[in-house]
């Protein structure tokens, strides 16, 4: 599902960029990365601790406090995105060297962030109770299928497309995934909920849920911190549309560890509470069997086919993005190899490293973006994002190796 949802995104940011223009398309990717940055703040951890916590709740039947972190989540998020709206919004209006195309664009995405927010909560929620296939599905393929459609019914209309209604587009998208979820919700809910007061712990939830906050928002500053410095420092829109179409056809190669990690992340766990190092690396062997050979593909693919992938999205692009496409694709194989590492980390134990580890790479991506975007525009944003990725998946796969040979060495 994770690989059909990103190819449907992946047609949906082509199609755009061959059809609204430089300047159309930048706004259409800046608005996008404000949404992906709101959302990522928004649910404060709650979606994420969620997955933590109600699993627990419910196995115990525990239906009082189950009922009154739903409703205590549910009414976090809500406020806080349009507390963010409200903010991101005002900012907007008050810039006033921001092009009008994109200032129309960040405050459509304003207005579907509640929408947004609540999908991605109502996500974990739904995986949380087991039903992670039909949450995910609405997720990762409804929300692009419909944007994908919607963006084909706005072409096919006697108007001229914007980057403002191709964001609109993805508004519409969230909304009726939100009318989805709750409607798979009210399937699924164990009915036990109905009957019980709900007992809420707000301060222990809002501090076990911050780390699950801060993490996110460090991660959420690797992936989209290059486009924000590019925006930042006035960079060209073929630059900025360069960077996006570079970072969206590396993510191809990430999907790759999104579609596999959860499957050998379950037998990581199992594995780790028995203690059985030798088949913990038998499987990262069979995992990489078949992995490093894909990877190698698609690096082939990439650096043979440079020119002519960038150039099916807008000629402009072809002589920005080279470099940061190559750049993007090699640490985004990289990642991919070592995804499992941080996984490893925190069934081991080892959370409060792993998330020290996302933070000071998350600072040290903000420092070379300082020092390379304002010279070198989109590879320089794209030599940060590359750098900081192989120095912490570096850094994780070094962690985790250690932590294997002192567990098999009795520490």
């Amino acid at each position: 599902m994770a690989s059909v949802g990103h190819g449907l995104s992946y047609l949906v940011s082509l199609w755009l960029a061959r059809t609204l223009g430089v300047e159309g398309f930048e706004a259409y990717v800046v608005a996008s990365t404000a949404f992906i940055l709101m959302v990522t703040i928004t649910p404060l951890g709650f979606e994420k601790y969620a997955l933590r916590l109600l699993p627990a709740l419910f196995e115990q039947a525990d239906w009082p406090r189950a009922k009154g972190y739903l409703r205590y989540g549910f009414r976090s998020t809500l406020l806080m995105s349009f507390l963010v709206a409200a903010a991101v919004g005002a900012w907007t209006h008050w810039i006033s060297d921001l092009p009008a195309n994109m200032r129309l664009a960040i405050i459509v995405s304003c207005l579907s962030l509640p929408a947004g927010a609540l999908v991605h909560y109502a996500l974990e929620v739904m995986s949380a109770a087991g039903h992670e296939v039909r949450a995910t599905a609405i997720f990762r393929l409804a929300v692009p299928a419909v944007t994908l459609a919607l963006v084909g019914v706005l072409f096919a209309l006697p108007l001229t497309p914007s980057g403002a209604m191709a964001v609109a587009c993805w508004g519409v998208a969230w909304m009726a995934a939100l009318v989805l979820m709750a409607m798979k919700w009210r399937q699924v809910a164990p009915p036990q909920l109905q009957h019980v007061q709900a007992v809420e712990e707000k301060a222990a939830w809002f501090s076990e849920a911050r780390p699950f906050w801060f993490y996110r928002i460090a991660l959420a500053v690797l992936a989209q911190g290059g486009m924000l410095a590019l925006v930042s420092f006035d960079a060209h829109g073929s630059a900025v549309g360069a960077y996006a179409v570079a970072m969206s056809t590396a993510g191809l190669a990430a999907i790759l560890a999104t579609a596999t990690n959860r499957t050998y992340a379950r037998r990581l766990s199992v594995l780790l509470e028995r203690r059985d190092f030798a088949t913990i690396m038998r499987v990262r062997g069979e995992r990489l069997r078949w992995l490093l050979p894909t990877i190698a593909i698609f690096l082939l693919f990439t650096f043979g086919f440079t020119r002519q992938i960038l150039a099916l999205f807008r000629p402009e692009f072809v002589e920005e993005g080279l470099l940061p496409l190559r750049l993007l694709a090699l640490s985004t194989a990289f990642s991919v190899v070592f995804a499992l590492a941080p996984t490893y980390l925190k069934y081991a134990r080892r959370k409060h490293v792993t998330y020290l580890t996302v933070a000071i790479t998350a600072l040290l991506q903000v420092l070379m973006l300082i020092v390379l975007v304002p010279r070198f525009g989109a590879t320089g944003a794209a030599a940060a994002n590359a750098t900081s990725m192989v120095a912490m998946y570096g850094a994780f796969a070094w962690m985790a190796t250690r932590e294997v040979r002192r567990l098999q060495a009795g520490g």
